[in-house]
């Protein structure tokens, strides 16, 4: 399969608004952007939207309609400034990283006293219906304005979690603390991108995958200290502190360009019909998922007639994206490209995988092993510490050498492997042999976790940047979402089917799935053996379901993501810019310190 080269220009920043200002250099940065359009045609396989013309309002496209114009708010920045953006956004990810981790391992507790938890990780993820929503609300918006946004939704949601005294009010709290917390990660990626060449984001993208996986080890530890020590309800009151501590330091440390608009312009760009299609029609069909085999018969008109509405709904979003959207939240022309498909289709697949793993290993290792939480932190490590290592590793070859594929391949190759031999878990398998298949997976998940993003980016011009990586989160957010609905039926309904041959009451069994870990400590002898070996059975059926996701992935991967050049031919110029701003920036600084001071003096 012959590799597509790029020509690795992209998207120039908004002097098209204003084209009597562009200068000879800028000019031909604009005709470099035409020929990128050009060159995008092989991968698509059809034809792009015309380059913007020089209307300050609106560009005219292929299709008739009028495309809005953007702000561009690339700013190349130097290493310097970089570190200082860094050290901002890891705070900002590790906030919300770590939220999920610590939930995965508080979850059992919290079983103990709230009935029916499984659907309290299907509230977190509901989030994922405003991952694309956040890629094209931070191109109105601006990036720090919106990431100090979510951070706030973040920090508000986890306290009323803490307070929370129903499971109705704890799921509704953890879908705002999951809102805020996607938006935290795509919002950083999408900076990374406005402030880091291509050539070296791998390298960037890399670190800050190194940091997720940090917060994925130290969540778990954190978690089962609390829960051992305390009660569940503290893992939320430490995300609202750390909350408040990413809030203060993202506001003060990250020197980015923003959006000078007036905001009823913005609310004007905003796709609202395409918007509500988006909760809708994920609504309807992640519910339906979550209520099958649990509170609803998988039969039942409640399922069935949710999942046609689901259908419909998508097919709604599709023609408001197509037709009526100005400014589309999911530009469906990305799909002409075959990168951007097979990226898509790759962490769709590989977020079923991951978030399984996630969430039932450490249900696992407290059930069926027996083990405190905090030992239940411990042996999810070698999931986690893996994907620090190797996805730094993976971003760092990308940028030294501009090859991400075959990085890719190799990741889900090994983290397919990694799967099938979880799919041999039960009630007697060694912690040594748990730890080989988990380092396998997690080694597999370091390798394709930044990549794949790369890949996605690579294939599109700067204008896109945002849309894309917003909607690689949210296809990877809403396979781990139907994952987490669809392997906790599999868990019950696997229980379900044991734990009635072997002579269990229908009221028990009912009373065993809805809170596992209270009916594993409350039996005894033969029947508390059963009840474990039912559960690993049932995690057993969840790798079982998942091996094949991710072997998917693989195969997406090779016949549909084409090679594209990481380096841009525009990147000096931008780099200068970049640095002619950051000294502007601190000048003006500088002049209102000295002028303070002068007027102190007086």
């Amino acid at each position: 399969m012959a590799p597509s080269q790029n020509a690795g220009a992209d998207d120039l920043e908004m002097n098209a608004l204003h084209p009597e200002s562009l200068g000879p250099s800028d000019k031909a940065l604009q005709d470099q952007d035409h020929a990128h359009s050009a060159a995008l045609d092989e991968d698509s396989g059809g034809s792009m939207i015309s380059p913007t013309s020089s209307s300050p309002e609106k560009a005219e496209r292929t299709d008739g309609k009028h495309e809005v114009l953007l702000e561009d708010q690339t700013n190349l920045l130097p290493a310097k400034q970089i570190i200082i953006v860094f050290l901002g956004l890891s705070i900002a990810i590790f906030v919300s990283l770590l939220d999920q981790t610590v939930v995965s391992t508080a979850l059992p507790q919290a079983m103990l006293s709230m009935p029916v938890v499984p659907q309290l990780g299907l509230g977190q993820h509901i989030s994922t219906v405003f991952q694309p929503v956040y890629g094209r609300f931070s191109d109105i918006f601006g990036r720090k304005q919106l990431l100090c946004s979510t951070l706030t939704l973040f920090g508000i949601g986890s306290i009323a979690a803490a307070l929370s005294r129903t499971i109705v009010q704890l799921i509704v709290f953890r879908a705002i603390t999951g809102i805020g917390g996607g938006g935290i990660v795509t919002l950083s990626q999408i900076i990374i991108g406005d402030v880091v060449s291509l050539k070296d984001r791998g390298k960037y993208q890399g670190i800050l995958g190194g940091m997720v996986a940090i917060a994925n080890g130290v969540g778990p530890l954190i978690g089962g200290g609390v829960t051992s020590h305390t009660t569940w309800r503290w893992c939320f009151w430490i995300n609202s502190i750390l909350a408040g501590a990413a809030l203060i330091s993202c506001f003060l440390l990250l020197p980015l360009k923003g959006v000078h608009e007036e905001m009823l312009p913005k609310l004007r760009k905003i796709d609202y019909a395409g918007t509500v299609m988006i909760l809708l029609s994920c609504l309807a069909i992640l519910l339906p998922l979550s209520w099958g085999g649990s509170s609803f018969n998988w039969q039942s008109a409640a399922v069935i007639v949710s999942l046609i509405l689901g259908c419909f709904f998508v097919g709604v979003l599709l023609l408001v994206e197509a037709k009526y959207a100005t400014l589309p939240n999911i530009p469906l022309s990305m799909f002409r490209i075959t990168t951007v498909t097979g990226v898509l289709i790759a962490n769709f697949a590989s977020g079923i995988a991951y978030f399984s793993a996630l969430y039932f290993m450490p249900q696992y290792f407290q059930i069926v092993k027996g083990v405190t939480p905090i030992r239940s932190g411990i042996l999810l490590l070698p999931l986690i510490v893996p994907q620090t290592i190797c996805s730094f590793i993976a971003g760092f070859i990308a940028s030294k050498t501009g090859e991400y594929k075959y990085q890719i391949l190799n990741g889900y190759g090994i983290w397919t492997i990694g799967l099938g031999l979880l799919c041999t878990l039960n009630v007697t398998t060694s912690e040594a042999k748990i730890v080989v298949f988990l380092l396998l997976a997690g080694i597999g998940t370091g390798q394709t976790l930044q990549t794949t993003l790369v890949a996605a980016q690579a294939s599109l011009p700067r204008k896109d940047m945002a849309v894309v990586t917003g909607l690689r989160n949210f296809v990877r957010l809403l396979g781990g979402a139907i994952a987490l609905a669809v392997c906790q039926s599999i868990v019950n309904n696997t229980v379900s089917v044991h734990l009635k041959g072997q002579g269990f009451s229908s009221a028990m069994i009912r009373q065993i799935t809805a809170n596992p870990t209270e009916g594993v400590a409350s039996a005894s002898g033969d029947a508390k053996a059963i009840i474990q070996s039912a559960f690993a059975l049932g995690v057993r059926n969840v790798f079982l379901f998942c091996a094949p996701c991710t072997g998917l992935a693989f195969f997406a991967v090779f016949f549909l993501i084409k090679r594209h050049n990481l380096q841009r031919d525009d990147d000096a110029e931008l780099k200068a810019r970049g640095k002619e701003w950051i000294r502007r920036r601190m000048g003006k600084t500088v002049s209102r310190t000295e002028g303070v001071s002068g007027s102190s003096t007086q």
